[in-house]
């Protein structure tokens, strides 16, 4: 399975890489970027080079292009299309996740966050016996 992490902490990138192999979801390949605008950049040079994502992580408050932009914006120029993405962020209001959700988001957890939540809310997006435990 090849993810992509967007968040502007390079901590929370790795906390995340780090609690999805340890979830054993199958994770082989991870690709990670700081902000909205670095994320399309990775999806226009993954679709260029033929290659597919099988799912994407995001935050939702960053710098240059925040998440919601760029759930707008991939689906604005057809990127990783089918693709689930599950946003990750410290704001749980209500009318956070609708945008989210409005936006193409088809997850979303919380920070703090736990192996459990994670592993709950991405094996609940991929096709059956995808990736989980390979």
């Amino acid at each position: 399975m090849r993810v992509l992490i967007i968040d502007d902490s390079m901590v929370i990138r790795k906390v995340v890489e780090s609690v999805l192999r340890q979830a054993d979801l199958g994770v082989d390949e991870v690709v990670l970027a700081a902000n909205g605008l670095q994320g399309l950049e990775i999806l226009e040079r993954v679709s260029a080079d033929g290659l597919e994502l099988d799912l994407i992580l995001s935050d939702v408050h960053m710098p240059v292009m925040d998440g919601l932009e760029f759930l707008l914006e991939r689906k604005r120029r057809g990127l990783a299309v089918g693709v689930p993405v599950v946003m990750i962020t410290a704001d749980g209001s209500d009318p956070q996740v609708m945008a989210a959700v409005a936006a193409g988001a088809q997850g979303y957890i919380s920070k703090p966050f736990t192996l459990a939540q994670i592993r709950e809310c991405v094996v609940s997006l991929l096709p059956a016996g995808a990736g989980v435990g390979r």
